[in-house]
């Protein structure tokens, strides 16, 4: 039988987490900045400070929702003196999902907010809803709601090989699976065999569902699909993908995180082949 479903990873997460309801027994915020950093703590993690920690009371603070009984919020402001801030990227990788919702969450809502400021309309200047998320425009009657960006990402595999690639922004030595935005007019699955003929020159198989992940980089959802190896060999532009290799499971290169739904599908898959 072949490989059909990943099991149990970030994101079949956390089913507890209710976005945009106030509903936990206590508050926390987590701190950023216009430019995406995060505030921390001295072991790297998101420091997440009380409701009225006198630190932030100047600031307004926006519901992102509630896990496990705690109401999450987040505040955007200028650095505040004291505190340590790290790039969101590095800190939400190696967060479990208990963490990462949450802060997922807030960057999202927080960039909406600071990207949706005016009338996509008319130019003048937007209110919040007092019902729900979004952002309306009182003069043109425009309401605008959070941004999300539907992204497939294909695990390819052929037997016990998996076509691995790097982009210029990786970190050194780093290979992950492939990924693209489904344009105006597609299915999720027409992109991915789009996205994999445009990156890798190669053709797939019908692409299997595996499961979803927000990610905010920016106000995008993660959609995963496996798919086996059809017919092809590698080209790259050189541009967006600037190599791509077939690698043995027993011989991979470095991954993303585990955070990750790409790690996570190739976790799945090794176990797989190996079991």
């Amino acid at each position: 039988m072949g490989f059909k479903k990943v099991m149990n990873w970030l994101g079949d997460h956390n089913q507890d987490w209710l976005p945009g309801i106030n509903s936990g027994s206590t508050a926390r915020v987590v701190v950023t900045t216009s430019e995406r950093t995060v505030a921390v703590g001295q072991d790297g993690a998101p420091l997440l400070l009380s409701i009225d920690d006198p630190l932030i009371l100047d600031y307004e603070s926006h519901l992102a929702g509630t896990l496990n009984n705690v109401t999450y919020y987040g505040v955007r402001c200028p650095e505040i003196e004291g505190l340590n801030y790290e790039a969101l990227r590095p800190v939400l990788v190696q967060l479990d999902s208990e963490g990462f919702i949450p802060v997922s969450a807030a960057m999202q809502v927080l960039d909406f907010i600071d990207e949706h400021r005016f009338c996509g309309r008319c130019g003048l200047p937007t209110t919040a809803s007092l019902s729900d998320r979004g952002r309306h425009c009182d003069p043109c009657g425009l309401t605008q709601y959070p941004r999300i960006s539907p992204c497939v990402i294909v695990l390819i595999t052929r037997g016990d090989e998996i076509l691995l690639a790097r982009a210029p922004r990786f970190v050194d030595g780093m290979y992950s699976t492939l990924a693209g935005f489904v344009e105006a007019g597609e299915s999720a699955e027409h992109a991915c065999h789009r996205e994999i003929r445009e990156e890798v020159g190669v053709r797939i198989k019908t692409p299997v569902y595996q499961g979803s992940q927000s990610w905010p980089f920016k106000h995008s959802l993660m959609l995963g699909y496996w798919a086996e190896w059809d017919s092809g060999e590698i080209e790259i532009d050189g541009e967006e993908i600037v190599d791509a290799q077939w690698f043995h499971i027993e011989k991979l290169p470095k991954l993303p995180p585990h955070a990750s739904i790409s790690r996570g599908m190739i976790d799945a898959y090794i176990k797989h082949r190996l079991n």
